[in-house]
């Protein structure tokens, strides 16, 4: 046992241990804390994208191979982060995260030929717009 207190009294081990833990603390922060927000303001950034870059196509309802791919990828991607959203993330709601994979759905099917209603894709853009707080879309 005197072995172990002049282990504890040597600078040495105590630095290297207060190294390790900081480090398996920032670890865990990362992974936990801001990987998440990170992955939820690259969905934010993605959909701002797809819905400026294919608005003209989603708006006038137009076919377009592109602009459905971009749809169903973001419908796909809300699903996916609500599967992983962490509980303690409360900037959107799970509830938010699937009313946006169903506007994306409805744009999909704005680009598809089958859905002609221009309002639903204004509405449908107007929604996610709302739901994300996206800058710029709610003029």
């Amino acid at each position: 046992m005197s072995w172990l207190c002049e282990i504890m009294q040597n600078t040495t081990f105590v630095t290297v241990i207060s190294g390790v833990l900081v480090f398996i603390l920032g670890q865990i922060f990362i992974e936990f804390v801001l990987k998440p927000i990170r992955k939820y303001k690259e969905l934010k950034a993605d959909t701002a994208f797809c819905l400026r870059f294919y608005r003209a196509k989603f708006i006038n309802c137009s076919e377009d191979e592109a602009a459905q791919k971009a749809a169903k990828e973001l419908a796909a991607k809300f699903i996916a982060y609500l599967n992983e959203k962490p509980w303690w993330l409360f900037s959107v709601t799970k509830r938010d995260l699937l009313t946006c994979c169903e506007q994306f759905t409805m744009l999909y099917h704005c680009t598809t030929g089958h859905h002609k209603n221009y309002d639903d894709a204004l509405e449908s853009e107007k929604t996610i717009a709302k739901i994300l707080n996206l800058y710029g879309f709610m003029k």
